[in-house]
C-alpha cells in the first residue's frame, strides 16, 4: 500500500517537473495561500480555521515546490538523481 503511494507521487512529481508552467502559476497560488490564512483568523469556528491553515500550508509548500517555485527564484540547478524521484535528504 505504501509503495503504491509513494510510486503514485513519484510519477506525479515526475510530471510536475517535465511540464512548463503556467505564467505566474507560482505566485497565484502563493497569493491563494495568503488569503487563506487571512480568511482563517476570522474564521467562526476552530475546525474552521485549521481546515483553512492546513489548506493554507499545503498550498504554500505547492508555491515553493517545481521548477519555477524556489529553485528558479534562487536560481538553483536543478539536481541530476532528482530527475522524478522523491529526494529526501540525510543528515
Amino acid at each position: 500500500m505504501v509503495d503504491s503511494v509513494r510510486n503514485v507521487l513519484n510519477e506525479v512529481i515526475a510530471y510536475d517537473d517535465k511540464r512548463p508552467s503556467a505564467p505566474f502559476e507560482h505566485c497565484v497560488v502563493a497569493l491563494a495561500a495568503f488569503g487563506l490564512l487571512a480568511t482563517a483568523l476570522t474564521a467562526p469556528s476552530r475546525g474552521q480555521a485549521v481546515g483553512r491553515a492546513v489548506l493554507a500550508g499545503a498550498l504554500l509548500l505547492r508555491s515553493a515546490s517545481g521548477q519555477d517555485g524556489l529553485r528558479k527564484w534562487a536560481q538553483a540547478p536543478r539536481p541530476a538523481d532528482a530527475a522524478g524521484k522523491l529526494v529526501i535528504a540525510k543528515s
